[in-house]
């Protein structure tokens, strides 16, 4: 399974329109897009209001990036499956100590026992991920597997051990079957077919579109700013007034 960010019901159509598995809504992007920085600014209200239209705008699946889940995690997990989201991310971070593990060094982790109750929550059709920063904040292979068998046996659905060095990927094929998820942001160049090799299940593509947004902008920008009118974003750069309309009537 490959799902795509997205962070409105425009984005999710394309992902969707070129035949993507499922839609990923990024905590990282969300943030972004609200000018704050990803450490644990954004409130569930929030991101339950970037999520509605996007499920409601696709029939493909929509999986939620919630962070350490907004404290309470059973409210979280029930008012996400309220709006139709087939699963939720929550990683191991300590809530206080939040931050996006793409930069720094080591931080501390919830612990595994707290963490593994945390996600011991009621729910109906709705997905958990279980998420640990153990690679990525440098605890090593041991600690990872070590919190990934436990979050397993607390009942998680699908288990993602987060890296940004290529080294740290697991291979796990044969060590579960509950499916693992990677996050390839930090090793752009591992196509879907070699991580699926590996024994991954879901690959999360989760902040290529919003990256390129901010590219494709300034370029619009630049040339609106330059020409002094939008001749050349029309001829060269923007989709046409029907690709956009037929997105939205279609």
């Amino acid at each position: 399974m490959v799902l795509v960010s997205a962070g409105d019901a425009l984005t999710a159509r394309l992902i969707q329109e070129k035949g993507f598995d499922g839609i990923w809504i990024s905590g990282f992007e969300a943030s972004a897009r609200l000018g704050l920085a990803d450490n644990g600014s954004l409130t569930m209200t929030e991101v339950l209001n970037i999520a509605k239209p996007i499920v409601d705008a696709v029939k493909i699946p929509v999986f939620v990036d919630t962070d350490t889940g907004y404290g309470n995690f059973q409210r979280t997990v029930s008012e996400f499956e309220k709006i139709g989201v087939a699963g939720v991310c929550i990683e191991d971070n300590v809530p206080e100590a939040k931050t996006n593990s793409l930069w720094g060094g080591k931080m501390p982790l919830m612990n595994a026992e707290k963490f593994g109750k945390k996600i011991q929550v009621k729910r109906d059709k709705i997905k958990i991920i279980a998420r640990t920063e153990a690679l990525i904040r440098g605890y090593g292979e041991k600690e990872a597997r070590s919190r990934l068998d436990h979050y397993k046996d607390c009942g998680a659905d699908i288990l993602l051990p987060h890296a940004r060095k290529s080294v740290d990927v697991l291979r796990v094929h044969g060590s579960s079957k509950t499916p693992y998820a990677i996050v390839p942001t930090k090793f752009p160049g591992f196509t879907n077919k070699y991580l699926f090799g590996l024994g991954y299940s879901m690959v999360i593509w989760a902040n290529q579109t919003e990256r390129v947004k901010i590219k494709a902008t300034r370029q619009c920008l630049g040339s609106l700013y330059s020409s002094d009118c939008a001749e050349y974003i029309e001829a060269h750069l923007g989709a046409t007034l029907n690709d956009m309309k037929g997105l939205v009537d279609g």
